[in-house]
């Protein structure tokens, strides 16, 4: 007994150290997504300007296998506090990481195998990489730059296409179409009046109602927003085409404005960014095997996260004292959008998860026996003791993901006489009671222009 003290020290010190080195690694991965989450709560309760001064001092203050999710914050953050030049900047950085890591075969990369998810750069997931040009379109829409705008929202129908080419056909995402984006290209080609503009906006406010009817109310339960279904009637009569009789019969009690009458109107967009997108968070099971060993099987999914705003409506009022409103209606909801893609990838997650776990089982139940012949009971006891505790501690799902997100995009559109307005936003909980009211600011519009307005409303 004396002879086999030292070997079963040495061994279960090794088992010790290793278990040690485990346990910082997954410590500074734990802290760098503490900062994350620190970030994310300050762009909750409109900190901009402290997030910024954060992820400004410490471009690798998420970790080196965070990048990605770094400049995806970044980028939306200095949306939302209307830096958008810089905000291009960012997102732009943003689609050169994911365009790298699009063209590197999710199999080369080995650490994921051997020890878990978490052990990669973070590559993103496949709406993050579509919403990128969703920001970026509204970005140079804020900037006035709408031939740039509509490149970005014209990308997001082929990069959904080249994503979903990836898959086999009954693994591609719920994703695949976006009617938002279709609604947004229709807005910006309405907004250039020529005759070619207003027959490219009629096509995208017709591909949009196509997209919420077939897809997002079955998907997402989100409909048509109202301002589609006057701009639709409005884009078709301009047009003399037949298709008007077919709408206007369609959309009975849905009033609208001719074009003429709204080129000697102005019209304000209002576009909201509310609620929080929901976060991953970890499932697992564990297996006990006859043999003694513990396999351990985790895979990731969508938490939602509660907020109080379940609607809202802007108010304009003139210098006479009138005031004009409209309800904000939901246009996208990328909490639903994420939730509905993690769900398709789940057995995709659990068959990984579960080929890493019978890998590692094998080698450690061969190592075992091994033990069992050379040093005893007692020590190969130990040894799966101390792998069990391993097996807990390495097998982790990926929950990294990009906080920052809002739950829903809302949209509404004031049509105006040309003038001066004081804007303001009133946000009501579900049971329709105000909960808060902010000041816009005022605005001077003129016949036949169209003037956008972004506002985060997180809580």
């Amino acid at each position: 007994m004396p002879n086999n003290c030292p070997r079963k020290v040495v061994l279960l010190s090794l088992q010790a150290i290793a278990l040690l080195l485990l346990v910082f690694s997954l410590s500074s991965c734990v802290s760098s997504l503490k900062n994350q989450s620190n970030v994310d709560v300050m762009a909750s309760t409109s900190q901009y300007e402290q997030a910024l001064a954060i992820l400004n001092s410490n471009p690798r203050a998420y970790g080196g296998n965070n990048e990605l999710l770094y400049l995806l914050d970044k980028g939306l953050i200095e949306h939302y506090n209307a830096r958008y030049a810089e905000s291009v900047e960012t997102f732009a950085a943003a689609q050169a990481k994911f365009d790298e890591f699009y063209t590197k075969s999710v199999s080369k990369i080995g650490l994921t195998w051997l020890i878990n998810d978490l052990a990669a750069p973070y590559r993103g997931e496949d709406f993050e990489y579509v919403f990128i040009n969703i920001f970026q379109a509204l970005n140079y829409l804020m900037l006035g730059k709408y031939e740039d705008a509509l490149v970005e929202a014209r990308d997001v129908d082929s990069k959904l296409g080249a994503v979903n080419n990836q898959y086999e056909a009954d693994q591609k995402n719920v994703y695949k179409e976006d009617a938002f984006a279709r609604l947004l290209m229709g807005i910006i080609y309405e907004a250039e009046k020529t005759p070619q503009d207003c027959n490219d906006a009629y096509i995208s406010y017709v591909k949009a109602e196509t997209i919420y009817e077939a897809d997002y109310k079955n998907n997402y339960g989100v409909t048509m927003p109202g301002v589609l279904r006057e701009n639709i009637l409005t884009m078709a009569r301009f047009m003399g085409i037949p298709e008007f009789g077919k709408y206007r019969d369609k959309f009975k009690n849905t009033g609208f404005f001719s074009l003429k009458e709204k080129e000697q109107k102005a019209e304000v967009y209002l576009i909201q960014y509310n609620g929080l997108c929901p976060q991953k968070v970890e499932d697992t099971l564990l297996l006990p095997l006859p043999d003694g060993h513990i396999v351990k099987i985790a895979f990731p999914r969508y938490q939602e996260r509660g907020y109080s705003i379940a609607s809202s409506r802007i108010l304009a009022k003139n210098k006479q004292g009138e005031v004009f409103h409209a309800n904000t209606e939901i246009g996208q909801r990328i909490g639903s959008i994420a939730v509905k893609n993690l769900e398709r990838r789940k057995i995709r997650f659990i068959a990984k998860s579960t080929a890493r776990a019978a890998s590692r089982y094998l080698v450690e139940k061969k190592q075992t026996e091994n033990i069992k012949k050379k040093k005893g009971t007692g020590v190969a006891a130990w040894f799966q003791f101390f792998s069990n505790i391993y097996n807990m501690l390495v097998e982790r799902a990926d929950t990294r993901s990009w906080q920052t997100l809002p739950d829903q995009i809302r949209i509404a559109r004031l049509l105006l006489e040309p003038g001066e307005y004081e804007l303001q936003l009133e946000n009501f909980n579900a049971g329709g009671s105000l909960l808060c009211e902010s000041n816009l600011g005022k605005v001077l519009v003129g016949a036949g222009q169209k003037r956008f307005m972004l506002v985060h409303t997180a809580r």
